[in-house]
């Protein structure tokens, strides 16, 4: 086993990386990193139906895979890792962090996944404006210019891990592509999921070594829809139970990509071109907006 402890500690208005200090892992431990908006909720509910093979359990979500970098209260923190001790089934975890913010282990799994930035962008709005508090809602007034503006141009220094920002995506992408090669590591995009959710939940069974018959990982596959993750907003979407949405179902808001079209004029999308350019490559940027062709090893 070897282990790395964080390089660097994310830390926001939600985020506070240094919890990873206080984490034990152990072998077998998945590690879902992913950035906002881009398809943590599924890959964690995908993660869930597979470990546990019946698709008609009631899986928590929130509850048996917690957010470990969530700010929270010492006691409350406490509570949760010793939760999380007690779990006997293979564990899975969220991040939001790059990967150069989550402890690295040999003997464990990790899974990303990305989006296409203006596609998170959008519905990080959405999700925000769904919320019942207000903590995140300077980020997206009523001024879509300028949040918009603020986007591209936010940086992730200074406590920025939870304001929008187009750098952080990217470079969630960087430090994920720096590891890829690891056998380990698997990258996933949020489109594939909504073009081939079976092909992907079997590369997920595969990474986390798991098997189903095929007409059980058939009816898991199902279970895994957008449609049905929504219907089931209270158990997939965290915070749902403690009431945090206006409407639970609408933190699975359509699944669809491309929704950011016609919010944006010409100037808005040559800034967005001209900024990302200075962030990945073509090929990198390819990948992150499309999740097809991308220069490094899947």
């Amino acid at each position: 086993m070897t282990q790395t402890s964080p390089l660097r500690y994310y830390s926001g208005i939600a985020t506070d990386g240094h919890n990873w200090d206080a984490f034990e892992y152990r072998p077998g431990d998945v590690f879902v990193c992913v950035p906002p908006k881009s398809g943590t909720t599924w890959m964690q509910t995908i993660c869930g139906l597979l470990i546990f093979g019946d698709p008609e359990a009631e899986i928590a979500i929130p509850d048996l895979s917690p957010w470990i970098e969530i700010r929270l209260n010492p006691e409350d923190f406490k509570m949760r890792l010793a939760r999380l001790a007690q779990q006997s089934h293979q564990r899975f975890l969220k991040s939001h962090s790059p990967l150069d913010g989550v402890p690295y282990f040999e003997d464990c799994t990790y899974l990303i996944c990305h989006r296409h930035p203006l596609d998170v962008h959008f519905s990080m709005r959405n999700h925000v404006h769904n919320m019942k508090i207000d903590a995140l809602d300077h980020f997206y007034t009523d001024d879509i210019a300028a949040c918009f503006d603020a986007f591209l141009n936010n940086s992730i220094e200074d406590g920025g891990m939870d304001q929008p920002s187009l750098e952080l995506i990217a470079h969630h992408l960087t430090t994920a592509r720096a590891m890829a090669h690891l056998p380990n590591v698997h990258l996933f995009h949020y489109a594939t999921l909504s073009q081939d959710l079976p092909g992907q939940m079997a590369r997920v069974a595969k990474a986390i070594g798991v098997s189903h018959a095929p007409d059980l990982f058939d009816r898991l596959v199902a279970k895994a829809s957008f449609k049905a993750m929504k219907s089931e907003a209270l158990m997939r979407a965290p915070g749902a139970t403690r009431g945090l949405y206006k409407d639970p179902s609408a933190f699975f808001n359509s699944g669809q990509s491309g929704q950011w079209q016609g919010w944006l004029n010409a100037g808005q999308i040559a800034d967005y071109n001209a900024k990302i350019a200075t962030l990945l490559s073509p090929e990198d940027r390819h990948y992150l907006e499309t999740g097809t062709a991308p220069s490094f090893a899947l």
